[in-house]
């Protein structure tokens, strides 16, 4: 089982391969119960770390609000560090943890489904987590 997991302060988009592709959001939590539950059968997790990129934090456009722009920055800065502490949750159960940089470009729903051959309903962050683990074996 191969674990990808797109990080978020309230909810996580989180991908499981396993004989299949699932796709979930699952709270902080939640995640680390997965980890526990599943440990013996977990080959890897692969996080999404946006605290790798060198400009992680930056959010000052032209023509943006200072307010927008800070709340844009605390967010972004919450989302690392729940990657981090998911990354430290992943490595105390011994389990592989991978590191990403995130990509640039989005995949759209449908985009998504045609590089997958997902049939149902997703949102960003799934999308996210399972295009990170997209093609593990």
């Amino acid at each position: 089982m191969i674990i990808g997991i797109d990080p978020d302060l309230e909810k996580s988009g989180v991908a499981i391969l396993s004989h299949s592709l699932e796709l979930k959001n699952l709270t902080f939590a939640e995640t680390v119960d997965l980890f526990r539950s599943q440990q013996d059968q977990i080959k890897k997790v692969v996080i999404e770390a946006g605290w790798l990129n060198q400009k992680a934090n930056f959010h000052n456009r032209i023509g943006q609000r200072k307010s927008v722009g800070e709340r844009i920055a605390k967010n972004v800065g919450e989302n690392h560090a729940t990657g981090k502490l998911l990354a430290e949750m992943a490595e105390s159960l011994n389990l592989e943890v991978v590191l990403v940089r995130p990509v640039k470009t989005k995949k759209d729903a449908k985009e998504f489904n045609r590089i997958t051959g997902w049939q149902g309903r997703t949102n960003q962050e799934q999308r996210d987590a399972g295009m990170l683990i997209f093609g593990m074996k």
